[in-house]
């Protein structure tokens, strides 16, 4: 088969045979599981179906389009694959290989200010592997640093490049890294309320970039940049990845893709896999911890009953709700532990939560100093829960200089963050996605607290225990 890479996402078949044909469409075959499960909830929906029957056949009908993808596609006549699937067709199907896109070479730029230490051989290796392969991912347990393996990268191409994130939180943090080590004059934003475009680096969040329209300024500066770089690329979802990367960006000729878990459980592997392409270095969570790169850890399961045994919600989302994250069992352990422990030897402790009626019911047993970080704006629902609004940021960084003993913490800082002084984390989120369950407990609490500015404020860190719960009479 020959395939011709003519642009960055799109690799032109111009000779295969039938056989080949097959072997291709099977290879870059899928099932979406997240919209099978989708598909089944509505199919069974009796009461949906008998109250509007029409409009339940339009939904069943419209879900049963996006249960199978195949990602082969067509341009004015012609068939065409996502270069970043091609290494995983390697070995399955014999390639003949051109290709057309043209790299810039690097320009290496000075430090503004340098990076106060050196590289570990795997954050210099992957930013050295990926130079070489111009379109590739690193995967990078949680807590391993590839934010300084970005920062390294993007010094050593030296052209316009788009560092691309999933959150306001992480924004934050990469843009303070790219200001102080390169200086503002060559940083720029697009996101959270910011769009200053012009600049060598432009950080910006993936749901602004979405958001472009063509035939705009904005449109015109990210369609012509030199690299792209996506952090995370993990959260995000497949098709809004796929969204970002393969329309605004889509002309971006260096294509390089950081998170700790290139995987997915809805399915939809091969999508990601077509927008970042081969994975040319990983460091495992085992390994990091064997070599010292990040804080032995180890799990406690706690089980307890549930406080409102005699519901019994079908829904299973709102069984999660009641026996879970609404358990008052849950947090009078979680608080009688900040209340013993942290007095005792001094040790702080985050709390993981999903919804802000949690926080409200911790707070309000917690007899030591605490804080919470959380995205709620409305003062009205403030004002229900009894909170106040925050700066995740701030909030982190006042825990990090050890102002509290306690971080109560939503989805804000779940992902992407660092907080270094986690003696001990409480898993309070049930049981969510796997990529976020390990993402969020593992890589909140895994940091060494000597590589905190203010690790003379904290008492010494030699191992941190992520508790988790398992309501014991309720069916899982």
């Amino acid at each position: 088969m020959k395939l011709v890479i003519e642009t960055p996402v799109k690799a032109f078949i111009l000779q295969a045979t039938g056989d080949e044909m097959d072997i291709l469409t099977a290879q870059l075959t899928f099932t979406h599981i997240g919209n099978q499960h989708l598909y089944k909830r509505l199919l069974d929906n009796f009461w949906f179906k008998s109250k509007n029957p029409i409009k339940w056949q339009e939904q069943l009908d419209e879900l049963k389009k996006k249960l199978k993808f195949t990602l082969i596609f067509e341009e004015n006549g012609r068939k065409f694959i996502r270069p970043g699937s091609i290494p995983y067709l390697l070995g399955k199907i014999n390639l003949d290989i051109e290709n057309k896109v043209v790299y810039p070479d690097p320009k290496k730029i000075a430090w503004a200010k340098p990076l106060p230490f050196e590289l570990y051989p795997y954050q210099q290796a992957g930013w050295e592997y990926l130079l070489e392969e111009a379109h590739g991912n690193v995967s990078f347990a949680t807590g391993t640093g590839k934010s300084f393996t970005i920062i390294k990268l993007a010094r050593e191409l030296g052209l316009k490049t788009a560092i691309v994130v999933p959150s306001k939180a992480i924004f934050l943090e990469m843009l303070k890294l790219f200001e102080y080590h390169f200086g503002k004059g060559k940083v720029g934003t697009f996101g959270n309320g910011s769009k200053k475009i012009g600049k060598l680096f432009t950080v910006c969040i993936a749901d602004s970039i979405v958001n472009i329209q063509p035939g705009t300024e904005e449109w015109e500066f990210f369609s012509n940049l030199d690299a792209l770089i996506v952090d995370e690329s993990h959260t995000f979802g497949s098709e809004t990845l796929e969204e970002i990367c393969h329309g605004v960006l889509s002309g971006i000729p260096y294509r390089w893709f950081f998170s700790a878990t290139q995987g997915r459980g809805d399915g939809t592997l091969k999508l990601l896999q077509s927008v970042i392409g081969r994975t040319v270095h990983e460091i495992t969570t085992k390994e990091a911890v064997d070599k010292g790169y990040i804080c032995p850890h180890e799990y406690v399961i706690v089980e307890l009953e549930s406080s409102n045994p005699n519901m019994a919600p079908k829904d299973a989302l709102e069984a999660k709700r009641v026996h879970v994250l609404r358990n008052r069992n849950i947090a009078a352990f979680i608080a009688k532990y900040c209340n013993t422990i942290c007095p005792a030897t001094g040790q702080q402790v985050l709390v993981l939560v999903e919804e802000l009626d949690q926080i409200s019911l911790l707070i309000n047993q917690l007899k030591v100093p605490y804080l919470y970080a959380h995205a709620e704006t409305k003062k009205e629902r403030l004002a229900e829960l009894g909170l106040e609004k925050v700066k995740t940021e701030e909030s982190i960084d006042q825990f990090n200089q050890n102002k509290a003993s306690v971080l109560i913490a939503t989805s804000v800082a779940h992902v992407g963050v660092n907080i270094f002084p986690v003696h001990a984390c409480m898993s309070w989120i049930g049981g969510t996605s796997e990529v976020r369950c390990k993402q969020a407990t593992i890589g909140r609490s895994i940091r060494k607290l000597s590589s905190s500015p203010y690790a003379d404020k904290c008492v010494p860190k030699n191992k941190a225990v992520i508790f988790d719960f398992m309501v014991s009479d309720i069916p899982l």
